[in-house]
């Protein structure tokens, strides 16, 4: 993944308010942090895997 992209991500989730810092490699920190943008398809098909 470009890496890069994570900068606009943190500018609309403002990770900053919880602690979690974006360094200049764009690598979360603390380690364990992650972040997404989830969106729901209306036509996404939900199955169980076996």
């Amino acid at each position: 993944p470009n890496l890069e992209d994570r900068a606009k991500i943190a500018d609309l989730l403002q990770p900053e308010r919880i602690g979690v810092h974006l360094s200049e490699e764009f690598q979360l920190h603390p380690e364990q942090s992650t972040d997404a943008i989830v969106i729901h398809h209306p036509e996404a098909k939900y199955f169980n895997a076996r």
